[in-house]
């Protein structure tokens, strides 16, 4: 999942596709994910499990791209009965997630600010609008790390829709090598799952997107925890 900022129209919109014997291979390593993530251990406090409980519109999801391994299992045991789009991007590694989500019930939208930028903002406010709720990874696809992009506040005020941080924070997990640190959590670890629901910026103090983008990386950064 990524996340664009101002992009020219006229760029480049070519979105690689997964295909050939890359998909005969896709649902072998999607069951052993499956299995793998299926182990980890949630811990929800109250304030996570009055989120889920509740009734609410569409909402703009954020969370950081170093730990999205647990996404497809916490959708599966709690978030099944919602709609879900997620922003990815339109490299090769997107088009294995796009497959893989796509396998779980996930709607795959495809953009980055450097491709289909403008399109896939259009494409995610009519999502909101279809009564998706949307995931973004507002540091993705390609970083720097925990550099929230402004995107995503400007989806918000587009569609009217709400933003939710969560927070995936693993006790037990390896580091990759990778521009985000991805966090890879062991088998059966534990998440201690955490989430702020900042609700409609028209209704809070923010009176433009910069301002509105440092204030989320900060509250965003307090439920966020680094081993």
């Amino acid at each position: 999942m990524g996340l664009m900022a101002n992009v020219n129209p006229e760029e480049s919109s070519a979105t690689y596709q997964l295909g050939g014997f890359r998909l005969l291979i896709l649902r072998p390593l999607a069951w052993v994910l499956r299995l793998w993530s299926g182990s980890l251990r949630f811990r929800i406090n109250s304030q996570v499990q009055e989120f889920l409980d509740a009734t609410h519109k569409p909402s703009i999801i954020l969370l950081w791209h170093n730990r999205l391994f647990a996404v497809p299992a916490f959708y599966r045991r709690y978030f099944s009965k919602r709609n879900l789009a997620v922003l990815i991007s339109t490299s090769k590694d997107g088009a294995w997630l796009t497959a893989f989500l796509g396998l779980i019930g996930m709607k795959p939208i495809r953009g980055s600010r450097y491709r289909r930028g403008a399109q896939s903002v259009r494409d995610l406010i009519s999502a909101v609008d279809s009564g998706y709720d949307i995931g973004i990874t507002p540091d993705g696809s390609r970083g720097p790390m925990y550099d929230m992009k402004p995107g995503a506040v400007s989806v918000a005020v587009k569609s009217g829709a709400p933003i939710v941080l969560l927070a995936f924070n693993y006790s037990r997990a390896l580091r990759l090598n990778s521009w985000d640190r991805f966090y890879l959590p062991m088998p059966f670890s534990k998440v201690e799952v955490r989430v702020d629901r900042v609700g409609d910026l028209e209704d809070s103090l923010l009176v433009n997107t910069v301002e509105a983008t440092s204030h989320l990386k900060e509250r965003m950064q307090q439920i966020s925890k680094d081993s």
